[in-house]
């Protein structure tokens, strides 16, 4: 009797090993249409990421621009604040500035 049970127990075993090799097989093993699928979604996710990457690059240059441009606006409105102001120009602030005063 024991003998019976041994077999039943390491046939069911048996069964039970070939089932689960042949669903591994069958995920393993994919036909044309599904590795054209399975293709067709790696394409698809490495395109996102190039639209994705080139976007950013596109912000990071507009920023880049951005600040490209306030430094020059900055550079230049120092220099035209740090410049001499004319001998004319000068008399008529100090001539200014006295009325004020006297008045």
């Amino acid at each position: 009797m024991f003998l019976y049970e041994m077999l039943i127990a390491i046939g069911i075993a048996v069964v039970l090993v070939v089932a689960a090799i042949d669903r591994l097989a069958t995920r393993v093993m994919m036909g044309p249409e599904e590795m054209a699928l399975l293709r067709l979604a790696r394409a698809a996710a490495a395109q996102h990421r190039l639209v994705a990457s080139a976007a950013q690059q596109e912000r990071e240059a507009r920023a880049a621009a951005a600040q490209r441009a306030q430094r020059r606006l900055v550079a230049y409105w120092t220099r035209a604040l740090a410049a001499p102001l004319p001998a004319r120009l000068a008399t008529l602030i100090t001539q200014l500035e006295t009325q004020d005063v006297s008045a």
